[in-house]
């Protein structure tokens, strides 16, 4: 129906206006909104001063058929057929002449916008209505872009106009009508030409489009007498062809609906008569209905056209010939700011610019102006109520929603007005009773305090107030991709483009109240099915998700319907699966039975869904290694969401290793020994289980319980893996445990020979940065007997010195030096050896610093204790550990104690008795080589006491006890 350079006309005349297309049809093509104007004339249509329009022509010609002087006469009579009306207060008149021959050479389209003679730009408004003879065209294309006047299109490029001042003051200060000579080189095109700058003229005054009589366009339905009241102000030229040539039969007579119209825009009236000679007060000569139609709620039903004909004497068939309609809300704002589409359009105009804010008027409608028919003193009407043409948007907007049409909500009633005559005023409330419903009301919260989204991801809601937004919020976790999507329904259920345009944005749930989705809809209904409204979100960071729908006009009404619904995956369990794939479970909401689950791109096996859980079989990893991607997708929609970091084929990148045990310096000769480590997850806190270890000799003649030279072993459930090592050979022997992700850990060994040393305490855990003292011991063998008297030698470096650098084993074989370790670098590792004569068969011991702030404790004894008066506690015994549970010495504990006197317990009822404090103190300790640490608790002497103790350690552990001496 629109062709698409009609399309990018209109585009262009709103960026060139820089004025919103506020339209409100049937009337008033703009109203003073609460933005920009002044607050005295908000809700007051836009108008020139006292009805006059000084026009002043080009000094060129238009084209070498339409001459200045004919072209002169031809403006001046489209001027009269709006000064003729005897009931407007409107008089458009010769000015004089602009001062230049507007054309090509002058106006000039340029990066910066377009430069033209100073007595055409806006602020000349002293020539407030400047009439420019395009003769060849270039002036609309510097304009509206080249092509732009094709005479191809006539039928819609013949006359522009633009209205590019308006003041504050609600009045209309500047305007350009741009005649085409492309489309003015015959009498056919140039009375075509004439009936557009009819058209034209009512633009300029401030009359929107208006739609009447628009049935009979429906199956090519076209009267007579549906034209004659065919308005000429309507949005959309259906009569004409392309060129322009036929068209609207009589394009000079104004219709009922249009002198209706421009009566109300410019009424004549006891203040202006005199200005007006021959004319007469309007209200006075015509008939007035105005009214307002209500949801049965009690809002206002905006956008909905009122029809006023009058009935054919004695009969109930209304006279099509003198129609008049109004749009319901014609004087309310039909835009409003909503925290998704900010408070702007995309033009930069504040969306309440035009319009009042009254939300009495929500759904007024005003037919009044409206002359009888002719001949005619008094006559019976019919009043009816219509839904405006959904195609009228934007530009050829019809009524106050510019950017789509509401379908009215309920049965519309058809009323009859009996015995009406001039002056006769009448106030018609409708309420209908069968519109929208305000069930599927769910909690929808506010931006501070938003609702939690559905247990299953989906709900139908309402957007049920003026301005109205529903807010939700989904705890979420870093690295993952939601959609949301928002399906606009009718009152039936059905998805419906003629009710609510959702529009989504997304927030972080730390945002400001004031602050821009970080992801927003740029417009509404951007799915792949009817009345579909989608957004994807990258979530970045754990947290909280906070979803706004609202409607893109800043609008809420009852008829509002939609059904939402947040498609997202939060976990998938387990982490990390084998190679070979295997079983997993996804778990999020929003999920529906046609969901499908990919992973690294490849389809998985899906076995059962729940809208809140799928379980699947992920398909073997063909080459890939890690972390991959697996996304959830719904065909049907096109909704994706995706978990970027939750799944593995074996070990997750930062995967880590950790020796647990392992054969290290000379081992026994042929005797299999374990080397069992630990994986850790990035947080080097959490077990990766099910990941697999490769255990492989990197150097000597080593063996493994696998009797490869590489085996593998699939962690467990605690991250740990073990492999069975031995050797026979002297010479040094290196095996590298390690996971897919690149970590690893190694340990070297080699084998003994008689007679043989071996470290009974081959580790030390100590903490960084402090000094401790370490008995390590050997035990020396003969084959497999101990072997007293043996000397045995200890290494010495600056970092442990022992007492004594030779000892002798005892009758059991062993050996034993007091070394002073420390202090060390938080993760160095320092070896000691104890070597037979000749240094050449050697136990090796092992020195790790630890980082003491991540250390634990644990209860031994004591802690706990329940005795009498007169009994002496035992000492508490508490241990020292690393964070992977060795025992850690030179750990600095604290212990918090506090006395008090005894109280019995708390009774069932009541407040419990206040025991008061007898003495508080701190004690510290050290923990020795095997973590232990011991505190001999205070007490009371024989008198009953509650002994509170709070034990801490490095930067996150604490234990508490207590000890009770009762009587």
């Amino acid at each position: 129906m629109f062709s698409s350079s009609r399309k990018l006309l209109i585009l262009i005349v709103v960026l060139a206006l820089n004025l919103a297309e506020g339209a409100f049809a049937g009337g008033p093509r703009w109203v003073a909104g609460s933005s920009y104007f002044n607050t005295s004339v908000k809700g007051q249509p836009l108008h020139w001063k006292n009805g006059a329009v000084s026009y002043y022509l080009d000094q060129g010609a238009l084209t070498p058929y339409a001459y200045h002087t004919l072209m002169t006469s031809v403006v001046a009579q489209s001027a009269a057929i709006w000064n003729n009306v005897p009931t407007a207060a409107v008089n458009i008149t010769l000015g004089g002449y602009l001062n230049e021959d507007v054309n090509g050479s002058n106006v000039i389209a340029g990066t910066n916008g377009v430069t033209v003679p100073a007595d055409i730009q806006s602020t000349a408004t002293s020539k407030p209505l400047a009439v420019v003879y395009d003769a060849d065209g270039s002036v609309i294309n510097a304009f509206f872009g080249p092509g732009a006047s094709s005479a191809d299109d006539c039928r819609d490029n013949g006359v522009m106009t633009i209205v590019d001042n308006v003041a504050t003051d609600g009045t209309i200060q500047h305007a350009l009508m741009l005649l085409n000579g492309l489309c003015a080189g015959n009498s056919a095109q140039l009375s075509i030409l004439q009936y557009q700058m009819v058209r034209a003229l009512g633009r300029i005054l401030g009359l929107d489009w208006s739609q009447a009589n628009e049935s009979m366009f429906v199956g090519d339905q076209i009267t007579a007498d549906g034209l004659a009241g065919w308005p000429i102000m309507h949005p959309v030229e259906y009569v004409c062809s392309i060129s322009g040539i036929p068209c609207t039969p009589n394009g000079m007579i104004l219709r009922y609906d249009d002198i209706a119209a421009v009566n109300r825009l410019y009424p004549v009236t006891s203040a202006n008569l005199s200005s007006f000679t021959g004319k007469k007060l309007t209200a006075a000569a015509t008939i007035s209905v105005q009214g307002t139609i209500h949801f049965k709620s009690g809002q206002g039903m905006q956008g909905v056209n009122a029809v006023l004909r009058p009935l054919k004497q004695g009969t109930e068939t209304p006279d099509i010939r003198y129609t008049v309609t109004a749009v319901s809300g014609s004087l309310f704002q039909g835009a409003e700011p909503n925290p998704v589409s900010g408070p702007n359009d995309n033009q930069g105009n504040p969306f309440n610019k035009y319009g009042s804010d009254d939300q009495t008027l929500e759904g007024s409608f005003d037919l009044s102006g409206v002359p009888l028919p002719i001949g005619t003193t008094i006559a019976d009407y019919q009043l009816s109520f219509e839904a405006l043409n959904p195609l009228y948007a934007s530009g050829y907007s019809v009524g106050p929603y510019t950017q789509g049409q509401v379908s009215p909500s309920g049965t519309m009633p058809v009323i009859t007005l009996s015995g009406l005559t001039a002056g006769t005023s009448i106030m018609q409330d409708v309420v209908i009773q069968d519109s929208g419903a305000e069930s599927y009301n769910v909690p929808d919260g506010d931006q501070l305090e938003p609702a939690p989204v559905s247990v299953s991801g989906e709900w139908t809601g309402r957007i049920t107030s003026y301005g109205h937004t529903g807010w939700f919020a989904l705890p979420v976790r870093a690295n993952r991709e939601a959609t949301i999507e928002v399906v606009a329904l009718d009152e039936s259920g059905k998805p419906s483009e003629n009710k609510a345009r959702p529009v989504l944005g997304a927030w972080n749930g730390t945002d400001a109240p004031d602050a821009s989705p970080v992801s927003s809809t740029v417009q509404s209904f951007n799915g792949d099915q009817a009345g579909l409204t989608t957004l994807s979100v990258a979530i970045v960071a754990q947290g909280y998700l906070t979803v706004g729908v609202a409607d893109s006009r800043g609008d809420g009404r009852p008829d509002y319907l939609y059904r939402g619904r947040l498609l997202y995956a939060d976990s998938v369990m387990p982490a990390r699966v084998s190679l070979n794939g295997g079983p997993i479970t996804i778990r999020g909401i929003g999920f529906r039975p046609n969901s499908v689950v990919t992973i690294n791109g490849v389809a998985a096996a899906v076995t059962s869904i729940t809208p809140t859980e799928i379980t699947a079989i992920a398909p073997p990893a063909n080459g890939a290694k890690g972390v991959v991607l697996l996304t959830v997708n719904d065909p049907a929609t096109l909704a994706v969401t995706a978990i970027e970091d939750g799944l593995s084929y074996d070990a997750m990148g930062g995967d880590a290793l950790g020796i647990v045990t392992a054969p290290l310096g000379t081992v026994a000769s042929g005797v299999p020994a374990p080397f069992t480590v630990k994986a850790l997850s990035a947080d080097s806190q959490t077990p990766a289980s099910g990941v697999t270890v490769t255990f492989t000799v990197t150097e000597g003649a080593a063996s493994l319980g696998c009797g490869q030279l590489t085996c593998s072993v699939i962690s467990g459930g605690d991250g740990l893996a073990t492999m069975s090592v031995s050797t026979n050979s002297t010479a040094l022997a290196q095996v590298t445990a390690s996971l897919s992700d690149g970590a690893s850990v190694i340990t070297e060994f080699s084998g003994s020979a008689p007679p043989a040393i071996v470290a009974l305490t081959p580790s030390l855990y100590i903490a960084s940065g402090v000094t401790a003292s370490w008995s390590p011991q050997v035990e020396v063998l003969n084959g497999s007997a101990p072997q007293a008297g043996q000397s045995v030698n200890w290494s010495v470096s600056t970092s442990a010195a022992p007492s004594s650098a030779t000892a002798i084993s005892n009758a059991s074989g062993i050996a034993s030096a007091q070394f002073n370790i420390g202090p060390l670098a938080a993760g160095a590792a320092l070896p000691l050896y104890a070597c037979l004569p000749g240094n050449t068969t050697c136990a090796a011991f092992q020195v790790y610093s630890v980082h003491s702030e991540v250390a634990q404790l644990i209860a031994v004894s004591g802690a706990g204790q329940t005795l009498s008066s007169s009994g002496t506690p035992v000492p508490v015994v508490l241990k020292v550990t690393d964070a992977v549970g060795h025992p850690m010495a030179g750990g600095t504990v604290a212990f918090y104690e506090t006395l008090k006197q005894w109280t019995p317990d708390c009774p069932s009822q009541g407040r419990c008795p206040s025991a008061p404090t007898l003495v508080t103190q701190t004690v510290q300790a050290i923990s020795g080589a095997d973590g232990l640490v011991a505190l001999t608790p205070l007490t009371g002497n024989g008198e009953p006491t509650r002994l509170y103790v709070t034990a801490v350690t490095g930067n996150v552990a604490s234990l508490n006890f207590e000890i009770e001496q009762h009587p």
